[in-house]
């Protein structure tokens, strides 16, 4: 450490001294392991989306911890939060571990890291640090360059980015101040909180939720232009805007524009030319940068010279000369722009002045596609200037108006402005319409392309399990449910549903519905094809199937997560389940289940529940009773309408029988009665 990097620390950077003997005030309980108390703030240690507070481990109070408290409302990076705890890494702050727990200054459960204390502080504090890197060489690399291109190698290996390289988030992991280490990482979505001037061109482009994990070339990028802030002891653009940086990377590239007129150490300029090649396949990889490290000089990178024309295109009356600088204008004035594409004079420019007839046959073919594919003008000038963007500049992001965005970060688009009704109905069109499908296609990439088509057959499906809610969990693995009866409860992973429903069935009314489109979602990408079935039943019309199949999924969590007891929610449950006990046809065994339902309730078990309301066996049974009680009621009223059918015929044979006995009645009477006569006639003779 030289004199002057001790001069630029501030005591406050390092470890508030006596900061573990106080142990009082309001404090959170992470996993059962370790308490981080709300009392004992580490301003030093924040970061722009999570705030840093003191923190011990239970067990084992002398180890140096300090938690990172998540906003609820950002998305964390849960792949890393899997591949990290308990790992040690060169080159990285090691995260001990990570959990979910109640921060009680919100009154909320949010994502709470655990990291091990940097003793020697940040190394970076504020904008104005002096310079950093040592005068000689040897120690540069081997206490600055070397570790923290490990760090980066460390990560690439586990198949992660970094995306939050910066000088500010750099942290001596030593109270010497001889390890420095990359900081956190995983409290945002990548690349969420970097400035530009540490993002490459495409990703600048970019708005901040919509840069994607991007690549271990994305790092290195990052990372020389840390090494040249670190260099110098101060950021060489502060004073220019992320649009005016932008401007002046696409037209003077991203090394000169971040040097400029700076002075940096020789050894170090083909290392920043490596690092800060705008072209990807330019741009160094680790390997490269380690073989400098090692001593061996490559060959110097020079930049590819831009293909240009030698007659301008006039637009907006600037003139450009490339495609990169006119596809960028065309996006920042989107209200022109589809005229100038339209217009004969771009075919003009790109045939006479690149002799490229392909490019000008696909924006031709652009402008067909969009008089197809959309009924009103605006749409379609939209769709017209998007696609002429790809083809001119097919490393820039989806560009849309004031949406830009890399395609494979649509999923973090969704889970960031989950709760904006506006840019989601933005980004659900630019899936469903083709936009995002078209990026794809352009770029050959037909793995993409099918995913994107599985997308938006998702988006056409109105069904509880799918739709807009569907791609969010299935786009963002750390997505926590946004269903709004637990969005407080920062319900991440399945296990977590049910004692969450449970702690809103003990606080709030039980006439809510137990169950809506994010939680019916989130059961679907956290479970998967399990309940695929009972989803399709609670999705029926019919409303004694439908609340068969939400007690089927709830039993199934039940049973597979747990808790053993869930007595509110079964409360909850009960009041929900009258449409299962009229589905059976028996008023018998509805009266028998209506007076047993409070005690199974009691029980606090939904598959005992289930077993007694649902049984197979029952039902069959009631069933079998109903069809043969169906046959004697058909028997009965096939007698009945017989019988009310046939009056008049009846009155008429009866009338007609009754003459023919009258008739009969009538000539026996006679012939009895002339028999009398002659008997009496007989005797007097």
């Amino acid at each position: 450490m030289t004199e002057k990097e001790d001069s630029q620390q501030p005591d406050q950077a390092a470890v508030p001294s006596g900061v573990f003997a106080s142990r009082k005030g309001v404090s959170a309980l992470v996993k059962g392991k370790y308490r981080v108390y709300a009392d004992l703030p580490l301003p030093m240690l924040d970061m722009p989306h999570a705030k840093a507070f003191q923190a011990e481990e239970v067990s084992s109070p002398d180890r140096k911890i300090f938690a990172l408290v998540c906003d609820p409302e950002i998305p964390v990076r849960k792949d890393h939060i899997k591949s990290r705890i308990g790992v040690k890494m060169e080159g990285i702050l090691p995260l001990a571990d990570a959990g979910v727990a109640l921060w009680p200054p919100i009154g909320r459960k949010t994502m709470i890291l655990l990291y091990e204390m940097p003793l020697g502080g940040r190394v970076v504090y504020s904008k104005n640090y002096g310079k950093l890197l040592p005068e000689e060489e040897a120690e540069k690399i081997t206490r600055w360059i070397r570790p923290l291109l490990m760090g980066i190698n460390n990560l690439s290996m586990r198949g992660l980015t970094h995306r939050e390289i910066r000088p500010d988030n750099l942290f001596f992991l030593d109270a010497e101040k001889t390890k420095v280490v990359w900081g956190d990482c995983i409290s945002c979505p990548p690349a969420f909180d970097q400035p530009s001037v540490y993002e490459t061109i495409e990703s600048s482009m970019c708005s901040p939720a919509g840069r994607g994990n991007g690549m271990t070339s994305d790092d290195m990028y990052a990372f020389g232009a840390t090494l040249i802030s670190l260099e110098l002891g101060f950021n060489p653009v502060e004073s220019l805007s992320a649009e005016e940086l932008l401007e002046l990377k696409i037209h003077k590239g991203s090394y000169a524009s971040l040097i400029g007129e700076s002075r940096v150490s020789l050894a170090l300029i083909e290392l920043l030319r490596g690092l800060l090649a705008d072209n990807i396949t330019q741009r160094w990889d680790v390997s490269s940068a380690q073989l400098w490290a090692d001593g061996r000089r490559l060959t110097p990178v020079q930049a590819k010279t831009v293909k240009a024309s030698q007659r301008p295109f006039l637009f907006n009356n600037v003139e450009y000369y490339s495609y990169r600088t006119l596809a960028y204008a065309f996006s920042k004035n989107w209200d022109t722009a589809a005229e100038a594409i339209r217009s004969e004079k771009l075919q003009a420019w790109l045939v006479r002045g690149f002799e490229d007839k392909d490019t000008a046959g696909a924006i031709e073919k652009s402008a067909d596609m969009a008089l197809v594919r959309f009924s009103t003008k605006e749409k379609q000038d939209d769709f017209l200037i998007a696609r002429a963007c790809m083809i001119l500049d097919p490393t820039a992001p989806l560009r849309v108006r004031d949406c830009a965005f890399k395609p494979d970060a649509v999923g973090q688009m969704l889970a960031v402005y989950a709760n904006d009704e506006k840019m989601l109905k933005t980004l659900i069109g630019l899936i469903a319409t083709g936009y995002v499908e078209s990026w794809y296609v352009l770029h050959r990439d037909r793995v993409a392309e099918q995913q994107v088509k599985s997308m938006q057959m998702v988006l056409q499906k109105p069904e509880l399990g799918m739709g807009i809610e569907r791609l969010m969990y299935d786009l963002n693995e750390g997505l926590p449910c946004q269903s709004p009866l637990i969005v407080r409860d920062y319900v991440d992973e399945i296990s977590s549903l049910l004692p969450a429903l449970e702690g809103v069935a003990k606080r709030n009314s039980s006439k809510m519905n137990p169950i809506d489109r994010h939680i019916v979602a989130f059961i679907a990408v956290k479970f998967g094809t399990k309940v695929s079935d009972q989803i399709a039943m609670l999705n029926s019309p019919k409303e004694s199937v439908s609340t068969q199949g939400m007690l089927h999924i709830f039993s199934a969590l039940q049973r597979t997560f747990g808790p053993e007891k869930l007595y509110s929610f079964c409360a909850w449950i009960g009041g929900t389940l009258t449409p299962i006990i009229n589905g059976y046809h028996s008023l018998e065994k509805r009266r028998q289940l209506e007076k047993n339902l409070p005690k199974l309730v009691r029980k606090g078990s939904l598959p005992d529940i289930l077993a007694a309301l649902d049984d197979r066996q029952e039902r069959l049974l009631d069933m079998s009773y109903f069809e043969q009680a169906k046959k004697e009621y058909a028997k009965l009223s096939e007698e009945i309408e017989f019988l009310d059918g046939n009056r008049e015929k009846r009155e008429e044979e009866g009338l007609y029988l009754g003459r023919q006995v009258a008739a009969t009645v009538s000539f026996g009477v006679a012939v009895l009665t002339m028999f009398l006569l002659l008997l009496t006639q007989f005797l007097r003779g």
